[in-house]
């Protein structure tokens, strides 16, 4: 079995959409956001300015409706989820960097947004992967459909997750409405919704029922470990991780009104009033000219 392999670019999300089979979408692009939350603030002063030159107008001064200002307005929202990630965190700076290493023992990291985020990120998302690699090729037993069941996870499996648990938690009160077998087949008919690749049914169910065991035992043990998984702060850095990691939000109706907008809402300002005026307005004629939300 080949080993797995993430490149940079998907990291920092480089181009909209994911295909790497090295991580499955397991990291992509929540990953280089959140090493600029850790990040002298120069570094995200200059992707602003660069992301701020990307803008695409018309001659009389209009945003154009266009993929590529969707795609730039919405890496602006983040980078300020992204800033107020680094402002609220309360630890020292070393010439304006923070560290970012985090415990899920470490009661004082589960006090802010970027200690939560990369704890919960870590658990669910990155500790898991290489199990759910290597389960995945053992059970196609072919190197090329492992790969081509990983491209499918990359492509909207693990915000669609995201969002499964964002509606989860919002929906129930106490911790043992979340690790019910109801509670666990819905998030697995949420990926099953999402995951594309070109494979059978039967496999499908497969690779659904795999990662999703695995990120179910992973919040088995955040529970067990005391981490805070209902309430509102854990919705809130569901919601950030889904904006992260989401690589074409524009495909994705369900992360930009579970995840995007509430954030945009949020009254704690996460994202500019100027940056949220711009997503507001493309992205609403966007969807205006997609159609109705689909039935459920």
């Amino acid at each position: 079995m080949a080993v797995n392999t993430h490149r940079a670019n998907c990291a920092n999300a480089k181009n909209p959409g994911c295909k790497c089979s090295g991580c499955g979408g397991s990291l992509h692009g929540w990953d280089g956001w959140a090493t600029l939350a850790v990040a002298r603030p120069d570094m995200r002063d200059e992707r602003r300015r660069a992301l701020n030159g990307d803008i695409q107008k018309g001659r009389a001064g209009e945003l154009k409706s266009n993929a590529k200002n969707r795609q730039v307005s919405l890496d602006l929202a983040r980078l300020d989820i992204a800033e107020h990630l680094w402002a609220t965190d309360p630890r020292p700076r070393a010439e304006g960097r923070l560290e970012r290493d985090f415990e899920v023992g470490d009661r004082a990291a589960l006090a802010f947004d970027n200690g939560r985020m990369n704890i919960l990120a870590d658990a669910i998302m990155v500790d898991p992967w290489d199990e759910i690699s290597h389960d995945i090729y053992n059970l196609v037993q072919n190197e090329a459909t492992a790969r081509e069941v990983k491209k499918g996870l990359a492509s909207h499996g693990w915000c669609s997750l995201l969002v499964a648990l964002i509606q989860l938690i919002e929906r129930i009160n106490k911790a043992i409405g979340l690790v019910t077998d109801a509670a666990k087949q819905a998030v697995k008919k949420a990926l099953s919704n999402h995951l594309t690749s070109r494979i059978s049914e039967l496999v499908k169910d497969a690779v659904v029922d795999i990662v999703v065991d695995k990120v179910w035992a992973a919040l088995m043990r955040l529970l067990e470990a005391h981490f805070p998984l209902l309430g509102t702060d854990t919705v809130r850095v569901l919601r950030m991780l889904a904006v992260f990691a989401c690589p074409s939000v524009e495909r994705h109706r369900d992360v930009y009104q579970h995840a995007v907008v509430p954030l945009m809402g949020d009254a704690k300002g996460f994202v500019s009033e100027d940056v949220k005026a711009q997503v507001v307005t493309l992205f609403t004629a966007w969807w205006q000219r997609k159609g109705p939300e689909p039935a459920l």
